[in-house]
């Protein structure tokens, strides 16, 4: 069966790539420390019951992967922040990663400052890896200074150079499952092209979980094409990718988040927002366009095991805009039942709904705690004389089933619409990420 074998290949595929993680975890812990419980003498059989059992180097490797699971592969390991995988500031992929046109990356990582902390003061940040398929290396060094030390509104500068393999769909889903879906089947969600270059920054904490970002990017664009067409189990091929624009973008950088999503890989509940603009016009270079877009969800509760999902989510670009900084609708995180990035323009508008019911009971000795999801997509993109028309919306309905989890769960969905230069036909995908 074509789905048992999916779910078969991401299970072993998740745990091929949690074990790098884990193996650095287990090198790094080192002898036991002065508060771990003392070893019993000879005559002991075991643990006493009243001393608890010591900690296993397997207890160690699991903690160090979801503390640093997002550092390493990308996988969401802050669901209060809905945003995490978009910034206008720190845009490198993880250091771990697979996709067709960098094959596999190998590499280390050091965190940027953190607001949050006040001790945490003054940072040397980044990341080096090595790219296989490209036969080149990747990079990022920076170097961040906290002006304003309160947790709530810290203000911090920044600046970095880097070269790196970037992607203008990283909003769609998490590096974790895009590594995945490269890695086991051939599919890869993004769309490349490489940056190298100047960022100069600040970041201020708001009150109320707002945040601000601003700054200038003086970087050199290239094209980058597939690389590799290797896959565990090649259940596809994997998509060309698209030719970018080659030159100097000079711009302005600004974007304001704000919100909070309790629980959001399992029952969600709240709301964020999130607009970036990036100006082009106003600092020279070659790349001159100007590039806007927002992103607005909610969770809402209409029980206390249901919730509406709803998201919002449009862009403009001038209509100079290369091809990296235009939009691109179809399957996954926008779009399902569509060709993966199937319509590219200027302008965008998408829209995503999911009833979301927790508890739901197959029988009462099996399968009792089902987690059930009823989902619908509706995505425009338009060039920049197109004009909005119900008639070129591409929709698509239907659902998705987990084990007591929204983040683990399997969708199946139908095109609403049969639109041949999309390749539009029914999917099922085994995610790892929600869709939103």
């Amino acid at each position: 069966d074509p789905a048992m074998q999916r779910s078969r290949t991401w299970f072993w595929l998740v745990l091929l790539l949690c074990s790098v993680p884990c193996a650095v975890a287990q090198s790094t812990t080192g002898p036991p420390s002065a508060s771990s419980p003392a070893p019993s003498d000879s005559s002991a059989s075991g643990p006493t019951a009243d001393a608890p059992a010591a900690e296993t180097p397997w207890d160690r490797a699991e903690t160090y992967v979801e503390d640093h699971g997002e550092e390493y592969v990308g996988l969401a390991t802050n669901p209060a922040r809905p945003f995490g995988n978009e910034s206008a500031v720190y845009r490198a992929a993880p250091p771990l990663r697979y996709n067709r046109v960098e094959g596999l990356v190998l590499g280390l990582r050091r965190a940027p400052l953190s607001l949050r902390d006040p001790d945490d003061t003054a940072r040397i940040y980044g990341q080096l890896g090595y790219a296989f398929a490209l036969r080149d290396v990747r990079y990022t060094i920076g170097v961040e200074s906290k002006l304003i030390r309160d947790e709530e509104t810290g203000l911090k500068l920044g600046v970095s150079y880097e070269k790196q393999t970037l992607t203008p769909d990283r909003w769609k889903t998490s590096y974790a499952e895009n590594s995945l879906g490269g890695l086991g089947l051939g599919y890869d969600f993004f769309d490349y092209y490489e940056g190298e270059g100047l960022s100069v920054y600040a970041v201020q904490a708001l009150p109320s979980t707002f945040r601000l970002t601003a700054g200038v990017r003086f970087e050199e664009h290239r094209p980058v094409s597939r690389n590799t067409g290797w896959s565990l189990f090649e259940a596809a091929s994997f998509r060309p990718n698209p030719t970018a624009e080659a030159g100097r973008l000079h711009a302005g950088t600004v974007s304001l988040e704000g919100g909070h999503v309790e629980d959001r890989d399992d029952l969600p509940t709240g709301a964020a927002f999130r607009t970036t603009a990036t100006i082009g016009t106003a600092f020279g270079g070659d790349l001159r366009a100007n590039r806007y877009e927002v992103d607005g969800r909610a969770f809402l509760p209409l029980s206390d095991d249901t919730r509406l999902g709803l998201r919002l989510r449009g862009g403009y670009a001038t209509s100079d805009a290369p091809p990296q900084q235009q939009f691109a609708l179809g399957g996954i995180g926008s779009v399902r039942s569509y060709d993966q990035n199937a319509l590219r323009g200027t302008r965008m508008l998408l829209g995503n709904a999911e009833y979301i019911i927790d508890g739901a009971t197959l029988d009462d000795n099996f399968l009792d705690d089902l987690f059930l999801v009823g989902l619908f997509d509706a995505g425009w993109v338009g060039g920049p004389d197109s004009r909005f028309r119900v008639g070129d919306v591409l929709p698509s309905a239907g659902f998705g089933i987990g084990l007591d989890d929204r983040e683990v769960r399997l969708d199946v969905a139908w095109p609403l619409r049969t639109v041949p230069d999309t390749g539009s036909r029914p999917s099922i995908w085994l995610r790892i990420s929600p869709n939103f």
